[in-house]
């Protein structure tokens, strides 16, 4: 839930556009319920609410090993960009079956990336490479005897 502020603060929980996260799952997220504490009704919510309400309940529970498969995910995101790269660049082939889907899966993340880059070098005048040696190493200390959370993970040192 980076990035939204809460709407509204109740004694119930905390309502983030449209999903309400219970009070214990936004004080301490291991003593919530998962995904099923999430509260989806009166909201017109998406088919992909709930798989990603679970898919953020399992991170919480379990970083290491969810934390992996995104990043196994992102890097196989852009070896497809790269590889269609090469297909434009040293083929000519510009109506490529690959292009369309390359760029629907790798546009978003390289866009979050570079997000990212620009907000660690304007809030803590980061420079990138020391950045994507924080963003190496962190999933690899989550939850171990450093104490990063998962919600620390994109916070200043």
């Amino acid at each position: 839930m980076a990035g939204l502020a809460p709407a509204r603060r109740s004694e119930q929980g905390v309502l983030y556009g449209r999903i309400k996260l219970p009070r214990p799952l936004t004080t301490s997220p291991r003593t919530g319920h998962g995904a099923t504490a999430l509260d989806f009704t009166g909201a017109s919510t998406k088919y992909s609410d709930r798989p990603a309400a679970q898919r953020m309940a399992d991170l919480v529970q379990n970083p290491r090993p969810v934390l992996n498969d995104v990043a196994g995910a992102f890097r196989i995101a852009l070896r497809r960009l790269y590889r269609t790269r090469n297909i434009i660049l040293h083929g000519g082939a510009t109506q490529g079956v690959a292009l369309e889907a390359s760029l629907r899966t790798a546009a978003p993340l390289v866009g979050a990336g570079l997000d990212r880059i620009i907000h660690a070098d304007y809030v803590e005048s980061l420079d990138p490479l020391p950045l994507a040696a924080r963003a190496d190493v962190a999933p690899n200390v989550v939850n171990g005897e450093t104490g990063l959370s998962v919600g620390g993970l994109l916070e200043p040192v």
